[in-house]
């Protein structure tokens, strides 16, 4: 009789001790999904800011392309409607194909 009454309070004592670790690991596992979230939301932050970044790069030379053209345009029109049609031309002979 008094070893079932130590087996129970064994048992007792196990089942106690496996319900703490199943709630450390509840939280374990809350922590680390937290920790993910940041981790995620981080290097999206930085994603978007080189995304940015690079947008504005694009947007500046655009427009560095855009007046270089447009001044070689006023120095060369004739040039620039010959090399156009050329261009339109071989353009329309590759797509009728």
């Amino acid at each position: 009789m008094t070893e079932s009454i130590i087996g129970n309070s064994d048992l007792d004592a196990l089942r106690g001790d496996v319900a703490a670790l199943k709630d450390d690991v509840g939280r374990l596992l809350d922590h680390l999904k937290g920790g993910a979230r940041s981790s995620v939301r981080a290097a999206a932050g930085q994603f978007n800011g080189k995304l940015l970044d690079a947008s504005h790069g694009a947007s500046a030379q655009g427009e560095r392309t855009a007046r270089a053209l447009g001044a070689w345009v006023g120095e060369e029109p004739l040039l620039a409607v010959l090399i156009a049609l050329g261009v339109g031309y071989v353009g329309a002979k590759v797509l009728s194909r």
